[in-house]
């Protein structure tokens, strides 16, 4: 609810803005300033969406591991943990394809056998457009 309160004063200020800059200035410094403030406006928002719980389609980590994958129609949700930092877990929107698809239910099958997996970036690997691989992590077992 917070989130909307603050989208929806953000577009009251950005209509604010721009009804204060067509009643002040000419006609062409109207247009650089209201389209600044336009892509100001839009990379805020962006930027918002991206710190919330909304998938993004940023990067992936190099080293994860996968949490869990939600089929959508033309797209999979993946919640990864990055092994590199203490972040929390992050979705990523992942666009379909059948590689992609493959690769994903091998992982969620190890999962879901009680297997540790880790998901790696290989950009050599021709596969997929993302480049991922799953690779088998040992368990280590502590001496008695």
């Amino acid at each position: 609810m917070d989130i909307l309160l603050t989208i929806i004063a953000l577009t009251i200020i950005y209509g604010t803005l721009l009804y204060m800059l067509f009643k002040i200035y000419d006609f062409k410094k109207m247009i650089y300033l209201s389209f600044s403030i336009l892509i100001f406006f839009v990379f805020l928002q962006i930027k918002i969406f991206n710190n919330l719980g909304y998938p993004v389609i940023s990067e992936l980590p190099e080293k994860f591991n996968i949490l869990f994958v939600k089929k959508s129609d033309d797209e999979f949700i993946v919640l990864l943990k990055d092994i590199s930092d203490n972040s929390l877990p992050r979705l990523y929107k992942l666009k379909y394809s059948n590689n992609l698809e493959d690769i994903l239910n091998e992982a969620m099958s190890k999962i879901d056998n009680g297997k540790r997996i880790i998901g790696i970036i290989d950009h050599s690997s021709v596969n997929n457009y993302y480049g991922i691989s799953i690779k088998d992590m040992k368990k280590i077992v502590p001496d008695k």
